[in-house]
């Protein structure tokens, strides 16, 4: 089992996170235990924008979302990536985490901003408050996209440095870097990126191996 930390969320000696790269397959009653926490919750991840929060939940099954919210001790909310961006948001203070899943959908329709935004308006907190770490995904330099996902983000987002012209109607898309100014602009300071590539750098790549690649499990939780 590999785990990658991120140095800003290891500040915070309340929170317990890890980006996981477990071969095989995330065992998450095993990393849950390995890391102290009760039980690790996740999505039925759908390439959207829509937020679940945990502490509400009634029933079993796996609700449709890409971002999940608890102010639960012991309890960690984690998404699954192999080339997706992975981001966690927490907010020490108040002791609400969240872990959000962007893929290029998610990010065409500002998934990072929509968590932010609903956790704000629900509990009555500032994004300045927030502190984020974004997880290992796919880079700018392996992401390659055609023109019209490349037009998608044009007219979402304007020109910047997270899209390159490669030719031959190609070109690259930096969904990390968008991420990070998504966050940046929301009014989140402190953002930490994890400067890994899961495409070049022997992570589970969705793009590189195809569907029956690895998984990885990104958490977040606050210590019992």
């Amino acid at each position: 089992m590999r785990v990658f930390r991120s140095a800003l969320l290891e500040r915070y000696s309340s929170l317990i996170h890890g980006f996981v790269h477990d071969p095989g397959g995330a065992d998450l009653p095993k990393i849950s235990s390995a890391h102290g926490l009760e039980s690790i919750l996740t999505v039925n991840q759908i390439h959207g924008n829509s937020v679940f929060f945990a502490d509400c939940a009634t029933g079993k099954e796996l609700p449709e979302a890409d971002s999940i919210v608890t102010r639960r001790k012991g309890v960690g909310v984690g998404v699954v990536t192999a080339d997706c961006v992975p981001v966690l948001l927490c907010f020490p203070d108040s002791g609400c985490i969240c872990a959000v899943h962007a893929g290029w959908r998610g990010t065409s329709l500002r998934v990072v901003k929509n968590c932010l935004e609903a956790v704000c308006e629900k509990y009555s907190l500032s994004a300045q408050d927030a502190v984020a770490a974004i997880g290992p995904a796919i880079g700018g330099c392996c992401y390659e996209v055609r023109g019209d996902v490349a037009s998608r983000f044009v007219s979402g987002f304007g020109d910047g440095d997270w899209l390159y012209e490669k030719g031959d109607g190609k070109f690259l898309l930096d969904l990390v870097e968008l991420n990070r100014i998504e966050l940046r602009d929301a009014g989140v300071s402190e953002i930490e990126t994890i400067d890994m590539c899961t495409c070049c750098q022997d992570l589970p790549s969705y793009r590189r191996d195809g569907s029956g690649t690895d998984k990885m499990i990104s958490f977040v939780g606050i210590s019992p």
